[in-house]
């Protein structure tokens, strides 16, 4: 007989009472529940104690009794929520960042890049805001932009809503609820609450793709994903249901639309609309009266069944809608689905949704997913930068270790990537997610946008021989919202909590508040962090009190090595390079627990943790399948990948070798990019004499922060070097 099913022909009482807990579960636990494969196994040990054969009442009361111990603290839910490990977000709400490298710039972009790219979409091809009103009106043709561009407005919503959080501003406050007010009015034109304004003024019969058009360029559920994620952050910052409202509608016309036959069988060509509805649904559950004050009624279980459709229905066939194939994670299921592929940000975006919808549903074949396609993505097909997608054609991933410097590397696909590896250490607990997350952010990600704030990068390559440079504006701007929309969730990155402890993921200067046991925690950090390895942790608990603290020890500061890593530092030690003291008192045996060192004692008001991190420079050299970087050297300080570019070293690069023995000392410039860290050495520099004639010579050279480069005009660029003459390319000796 089946295993869904009990020897009297009933559901299997594990099953049952799986599904009667699972059912009207809603917040992001962090307690899961207990597995099917838990509930069962306890289920059967119960019924073997009983002496007689069981009445249908007896196993009705055993559901009961279990489900009631299940819910419990110590119960199995506990148990199994300590396996998993699951971490919840510190709110950006609760942090202060007082950061000397974060704070200036997260000042320019609120400043700055906030406002200059709201004014490029509104005069961008007649008004991105312009279509809103057009459709408001009535009228029909013409629309300004692609269609997505509805998205890329609800994008510069949500990433401007979250700065907001961390640092109100009325004015920009005020500029949004316009925008807001015009988008409301759109979908006032609707009876049912749709809202996407390239369909309805150029293609209006033709929803969804359906009826000869074509999501593939439609981009319809993203428009909606993006509303939906737009909406639940502006609510977050500013208390305002406007938006939401406009979301709730459009997604509850989604619902009734799309999903397992009858209605249309439909997957995003574009992902984002999965965890978008995860965390409207999250919303909703943590805030139930919320349902109170909106138009429509609210049932938020339609967005988790729907976000669940959408991950589930791909590969598989669909009445109204072709495979994407590859190319949009479509060619077979996600959960047999070995190595990630396709476009590079779809597939990022679609694993950030299945990594967040783990977290929910406690699904092992989520949970399973997701860390399988993140193991290809960061082992196999990701640069040392943290971008990836490394082909034009599709902006696609390529094979397993094919990572030309020439490669593509959108600015999208790094912040995507941050996403799905905050999402992963949020399920998981685990530090080695939270390394590549600050990887993103430091460096792949973190170049998308000039020093000023309002010139950007499409693609980021790690070599330029014709030099690298940024667009004032792109025919598809759609990097510069995601860069933001990264940036401003980063506050909310820097702490997270369990049930007995807080997590220190990323170092930076901050103050933080966090409800930990029935108390409040006060804690303040304080570091020069990248360019220094000192971090200071004051605690303030209200009161004295035992807790955890657990602070990542990066990957690139100490840890075994293996010539399977993609990436291997040359002179890493496995343990000893992170040290910590409590209260000047040096800890002699330092506890690591998933990559974190953890710290249990009973905290007082006044507790001084102090964490040093050595950072002496890195050759960094790749996996030998990686064809571009054989016999090449990249350079690391910290967590910062360096590059060397042309207005440094004598306007070329290409015909620089880093021998063995060059060696390099760092040097603070604080007028340089904005205050950096630089590496100079002597190297060598190859020079052509003459036609046949190369000679070598001592050469200085200088290497500086790959996110800052393009910042000083177009030169020369280049990340990794050849350690020998072979792989330069000569330079005519002027």
């Amino acid at each position: 007989m089946s295993a869904r099913f009990s020897r009297w022909g009933f559901p299997s009482p594990g099953l049952r009472l799986y599904d009667a807990i699972r059912k009207p579960s809603g917040h992001r636990r962090t307690t899961p529940l207990p597995s099917r494969r838990t509930c069962v196994k306890a289920l059967h040990r119960c019924l073997r104690c009983v002496s007689i054969r069981p009445s249908i009442v007896k196993i009705f009361s055993i559901y009961i009794i279990l489900g009631a111990w299940c819910c419990l603290p110590g119960g199995v839910a506990k148990t199994t929520a300590q396996a998993s490990n699951q971490l919840t977000p510190v709110s950006i709400q609760s942090v202060t960042v007082e950061d000397s490298f974060w704070s200036p710039k997260r000042k320019v972009w609120q400043e700055m890049t906030i406002p200059d790219c709201f004014t490029k979409f509104e005069n961008d091809r007649g008004g991105a805001l312009n279509n809103f009103d057009r459709v408001r009106d009535g009228e029909s043709d013409g629309h300004a932009g692609p269609p997505w561009y509805d998205g890329l407005i609800y994008e510069m919503i949500r990433g401007s809503a979250d700065f907001l959080a961390a640092q109100p501003d009325p004015v920009l406050e005020k500029r949004i609820d316009g925008y807001i007010a015009r988008i409301a009015a759109a979908q006032e034109r609707d009876t049912n609450g749709y809202l996407n304004t390239w369909t309805e003024l150029q293609h209006p019969t033709q929803r969804w793709g359906l009826n000869g058009g074509n999501d593939g360029y439609q981009h319809e559920m993203y428009n909606v994903g993006a509303l939906c994620e737009a909406a639940v952050h502006y609510y977050q910052a500013t208390g305002k249901t406007s938006l939401l409202k406009v979301a709730v509608r459009l997604a509850n016309y989604t619902c009734d639309q799309v999903g397992p036959a009858p209605k249309y069988e439909l997957v995003p060509n574009h992902a984002i609309v999965e965890e978008a509805f995860a965390n409207l649904y999250l919303l909703f559950r943590e805030h139930p009266g919320l349902k109170r004050g909106l138009p429509v009624a609210v049932d938020e279980r339609r967005y988790l069944e729907l976000a669940q459709y959408w991950i589930e229905a791909r590969g598989q066939a669909r009445k109204d809608q072709p495979s994407y194939g590859a190319y949009n994670q479509d060619d077979r299921p996600v959960f047999e689905q070995t190595t990630i592929e396709g476009h590079a940000v779809r597939a990022a975006l679609l694993c950030a949704g299945v990594s967040a919808l783990a977290g929910i549903n406690g699904r092992d074949d989520y949970r399973q997913a997701a860390m399988r396609l993140w193991e290809n993505m960061d082992g196999k097909k990701t640069y040392v930068t943290g971008g990836i997608g490394a082909t034009a054609a599709g902006e696609a991933f390529g094979s397993d270790y094919f990572l030309p410097n020439d490669g593509y590397l959108e600015t999208c696909g790094a912040v995507g990537a941050g996403f799905f590896d905050h999402n992963l250490n949020l399920l998981t607990g685990d530090a080695r997610y939270a390394d590549a997350l600050e990887r993103e952010l430091y460096n792949g990600a973190l170049a998308g946008v000039s020093l000023a704030g309002n010139s950007y990068t499409y693609v980021n390559p790690l070599q330029s021989a014709s030099g690298n440079s940024r667009w004032s504006w792109n025919g598809c701007p759609c990097c510069p919202p995601m860069f933001l929309k990264l940036m401003g969730a980063m506050p909310g990155y820097i702490y997270a909590q369990d049930q007995t402890g807080i997590y220190v993921n990323l170092f930076v200067g901050s103050t933080a508040k966090i409800q930990l046991a029935g108390q409040t925690v006060s804690l303040k950090q304080t570091t020069d962090y990248p360019w220094q390895g000192d971090v200071k942790i004051t605690m303030k608990p209200a009161k004295p009190s035992e807790f955890d603290l657990h602070l990542r020890i990066p990957g690139w500061c100490q840890g075994a090595a293996s010539t399977d890593d993609l990436y291997q530092p040359s002179n890493r030690p496995v343990t000893g390079a992170a040290r910590l003291k409590i209260n000047g008192k040096a800890m002699a045996n330092i506890e690591m627990v998933r990559g974190y060192a953890t710290l249990h004692r009973r905290w007082k008001s006044g507790d001084v943790v102090q964490l040093t991190l050595d950072m002496p420079v890195e050759r960094v050299k790749a996996n030998a399948q990686v064809e571009a970087d054989k016999n090449r050297v990249a350079l690391m300080r910290g967590p910062m990948v360096y590059c060397f570019e042309g207005a440094d070293n004598g306007a070329a690069v290409q015909n620089l070798v880093l021998p063995p023995g060059a060696e390099f000392t760092p040097e603070y410039r604080s007028n340089l990019l904005g205050g950096v860290t630089v590496l100079k050495a002597t190297a060598t520099g190859i020079f052509r004499t003459g036609a046949d004639q190369v000679t070598s010579v001592p050469f200085k050279v200088m290497a500086t922060p790959y996110y800052a480069n393009a910042n000083r005009g177009t030169c020369q660029m280049q990340v990794w070097l050849p350690e020998s003459q072979d792989g330069a390319n000569p330079q005519k000796q002027e």
